[in-house]
């Protein structure tokens, strides 16, 4: 079919694809209609392989209705309308197909809700347009914003400060530009980061003083443009086990509470007892500060700042075992088997790219344990292959939904040998 012409055709919904559009089959070509469910008849209006909803004619028995009315525009969500079991084995099975692709089989369990009260972390977007500002997310596959005053996936801390929000944006906002706030909720009040509002240092004494009220007003206890502070009401802490972290401006946090919870609970059921573990991409030490309570940990991180917040949050803790937090690229540097010496077990959580390089080596090495997290499928998938021909075996696997209503899915994982 000819890309640049549109047909408005009836098309019969197959199946769920990977990045959450329903997916029918024309002239043996799959073509991707977003907002549809398995079994159902549509009419849509297709462009080459791609295709955009017009009405349902059959609607299938597990539609429901959406629980927010900016969903189908706005670009967060893409699968409000699907039931909760349906959808949670649907994402169950992502993670069963990637492993299938690389020759391994495993029947995994409809994946388990880690919502919580919602998501912690979110970036909003503002731009000024005529008269009006607009405040909120971008749309489904354009960098239109669409405007919203609530979000049914996010804290109620994170719903009640988006008003407060959009005042701040608009007052920084450039006249011809998008303007990003990167906000993490935290116990003490949010940590804002602002992108494309210019340096602190362009700001005067007046400008400053108007930033501390606006950021007063919003519950904001750092603000940040482009990392570099502007003003601090409160640095922004947040628990992990017993340890209290300082944040670091920009510091990676996993999405809600609940999915940190139980992704922690995994790694210290399966590290039970082991005596000397290393926590590999360790981050601000999400697993590594837990880990401490019972064994030796040696915490690497490539972001120095990430590594100077866990040195600090261990330090305070009282009790517990030694932990080593060092800075180290294990992309370009990862570790070895030989530095491997004396460790009992290995825990990896990986950025979306995996640990490829890393794997590598934990496959060359005499370690009997490894707890792999990660949020991406296939890199997962090429990551356990690399591990299976290596020796171990995939114990134990289980999923988790942190990001309701999309695609992404957590996976954590035992393998010995």
């Amino acid at each position: 079919m000819n890309k640049s012409i549109q047909e408005t055709l009836t098309l019969n919904i197959e199946h769920i694809g990977a990045r959450g559009d329903g997916v029918s089959r024309d002239q043996d070509r799959a073509v991707h209609v977003p907002f549809t469910l398995p079994g159902e008849q549509v009419e849509a209006n297709q462009r080459g392989d791609r295709a955009t909803l017009v009405k349902v004619l059959q609607p299938s028995d597990e539609r429901v209705e959406p629980v927010c009315g900016h969903f189908s525009i706005c670009g967060g969500c893409s699968l409000q309308h699907w039931a909760e079991g349906p959808y949670l084995v649907w994402k169950a099975g992502l993670v069963e197909r990637a492993l299938q692709r690389v020759g391994i089989e495993v029947a995994l369990p409809p994946t388990q809700p880690a919502w919580g009260q919602g998501r912690r972390r979110a970036t909003f977007h503002g731009k000024h347009a005529g008269p009006r500002f607009l405040f909120g997310f971008t749309q489904a596959k354009t960098h239109q914003i669409e405007p919203i005053s609530a979000c049914p996936v996010l804290t109620p801390g994170l719903n009640a400060a988006i008003p407060r929000l959009a005042i701040l944006a608009e007052a920084l906002a450039p006249k011809q530009e998008t303007i990003d706030l990167l906000v993490t909720e935290t116990p003490v009040g949010l940590d804002v980061d602002v992108r494309n509002a210019g340096r602190i240092d362009k700001f005067e004494r007046k400008g400053l003083e108007r930033l501390a009220a606006l950021a007063e007003a919003a519950a904001i206890g750092r603000l940040t443009l482009h990392g570099q502070t502007a003003l601090t009401r409160v640095t922004p802490r947040v628990k992990m086990g017993q340890a209290i972290v300082e944040l670091p401006a920009g510091a990676f946090l996993q999405a809600t509470r609940a999915g940190e919870e139980a992704l922690a609970a995994r790694v210290l059921k399966w590290t039970e007892g082991r005596k000397h573990v290393a926590d590999l991409f360790a981050g601000i030490g999400t697993f590594a500060l837990r880990l401490k309570d019972k064994a030796l940990v040696r915490a690497i991180e490539s972001d120095v700042q990430a590594v100077a917040a866990m040195k600090k949050a261990s330090d305070g803790l009282a009790g517990g075992k030694t932990l080593i937090a060092e800075a180290r690229d294990l992309f370009r540097a990862p570790l070895a088997p030989l530095e491997m010496k004396g460790l009992d077990a290995i825990v990896f959580d990986p950025p979306r790219a995996g640990a490829e390089a890393q794997s590598v080596q934990i496959a060359r090495s005499k370690i009997d344990l490894v707890v792999a997290i990660s949020c991406d499928p296939a890199s997962f998938a090429r990551d356990a292959r690399i591990l299976i021909d290596g020796g171990y075996r995939l114990a134990e696997i289980e999923t988790f939904d942190q990001f309701r209503f999309t695609s992404h899915v957590e996976i954590a994982a035992k393998f010995v040998r």
